[in-house]
This record gives structure tokens, C-alpha cells and sequence, in this order.
């Protein structure tokens, strides 16, 4: 298959309904085509070792499907994790929606803390919104290592909406392991929409007691 092949195949199963959905969603200035992520990752994996479709031939930056495929083909073809985060520090500054960072991190190989610390520290001051997002939801995955826990001194206010809405996500999912540290960090914040969006998802969770709930609330007092 070719990239023209590729396009053919996207437009020959797209759902108009979806792509209309999809598009509200996407926060971007992506066009959406209309097929849905289960069909993207089958192409991606019918076609990993397929040598004629080429990710150099990727116009990439017009269609969200096209994007999501040239990511995740990329990843899954490369061998080993380093060379997966190196492509990344190289190539995710390209994405332009979150629907890119958060969906290409499941094609992320099992990555110890040093490697995403790495990764994390190399990004953090990116000036690309997406690539500084992709540091965190790579973060997500250490959520049991105690070291996570340095990212707080890295989290900065007034940050782009969706640097800020991975960063809440975040600090919700290191509240599993470490509560009352997240809880004395959102104390002393003065950051007002970070602490609101990371208490909602604290409350929306479903892995958290109402106990534990209930003492996050107080915070929005």
C-alpha cells in the first residue's frame, strides 16, 4: 500500500457522523476523514512491516487520521524504547491535537523512569504545546514510582489549556499513590483552574473513596 493507497482506503470507510463528532473534539485545524481509532490501529498493524507504505511520504499537519497513522506506524516499527522516545523528541512537536499525543503513547514500549525522565526534562520547556503534553502523559505510566513525584517542581502556571488539562490529569493519577502529597501541593497552589481540574478528575475517578473525594473538595473552598 501506498500513501495515495492509504488516503483511498481512508475516505472508502469513513463515517460522515463521526468525522463530525470527531472534529469538535479534536481542538485543532486538523480535517477529520471519519474513521474511527479501532480501524486506524488495525491499518497500522496490518501494514507495520509493509515496506512500500513509507512514513517520509506522510503529508502530515491536514488530516487527524493521517497524523494518528504516521505516528503510530513510526513507533511500532522501531525496535527498542530509547529509539521510540528519540523519534518522539524529534517528531511530536508535528502533532497538532491531543487526540495525536494521547492515542500514539499506547504505542510507547514499557519505558523505565530514567527514560521518561529523559524525555521529560528534554521537553519540558519546549515551545511546542504538544510536545510539552506528550511529556506528561508519558508521566502517567510512573505514577507508582515515588520519583514522580519531582515533576511537581516543573509544573508551571498559566499553562496552555491542554499542557494544563495533561498536568491536572496527571496530579489526579499521582494521587493514587501519593495523596497527601498531591493534596499539600494543590493546598499551597495558586494556580485556581490546575487545582479546580485536578479535583473534578479526582472526583470523576472512580478509584478514589468518597473519603478521599471529600477531602479534595475542601480544597475548592
Amino acid at each position: 500500500m501506498t500513501y495515495n493507497d492509504l488516503l483511498k482506503h481512508l475516505f472508502s470507510i469513513k463515517n460522515p457522523k463521526f468525522a463530525d463528532f470527531s472534529k469538535t473534539l479534536s481542538n485543532s485545524n486538523y480535517k477529520v476523514i471519519g474513521v474511527k481509532n479501532p480501524e486506524l490501529r488495525t491499518i497500522i498493524k496490518e501494514h507495520k512491516s509493509d515496506t512500500e507504505l513509507k512514513p517520509e511520504d506522510f503529508v502530515l499537519g491536514e488530516y487527524l487520521e493521517v497524523d494518528f497513522i504516521y505516528f503510530g506506524l513510526s513507533l511500532s516499527r522501531l525496535k527498542t524504547t530509547d529509539e521510540q522516545l528519540r523519534f518522539l523528541k524529534d517528531k511530536i512537536h508535528l502533532a497538532k491535537s491531543w487526540a495525536i499525543t494521547d492515542c500514539v503513547a499506547t504505542f510507547v514500549k514499557k519505558t523505565t523512569f530514567e527514560q521518561f525522565w529523559l524525555f521529560f526534562v528534554n521537553t519540558n520547556n519546549s515551545k511546542h504545546t504538544y510536545e510539552r503534553r506528550m511529556a506528561y502523559i508519558l508521566a502517567l505510566k510512573q505514577y507508582r514510582d515515588k520519583r514522580i513525584l519531582d515533576v511537581l517542581s516543573y509544573i508551571k502556571t498559566n499553562e496552555e489549556y491542554m499542557v494544563m488539562m495533561a498536568e491536572a490529569w496527571l496530579l489526579s493519577v499521582i494521587a493514587l499513590s501519593f495523596e497527601d502529597e498531591i493534596f499539600e501541593y494543590l493546598s499551597n497552589s495558586n494556580d485556581i483552574t490546575l487545582k479546580r481540574k485536578t479535583i473534578s478528575k479526582i472526583c470523576d475517578s472512580f478509584r478514589f473513596t468518597n473519603e478521599s473525594k471529600e477531602r479534595f473538595k475542601m480544597l475548592r473552598k
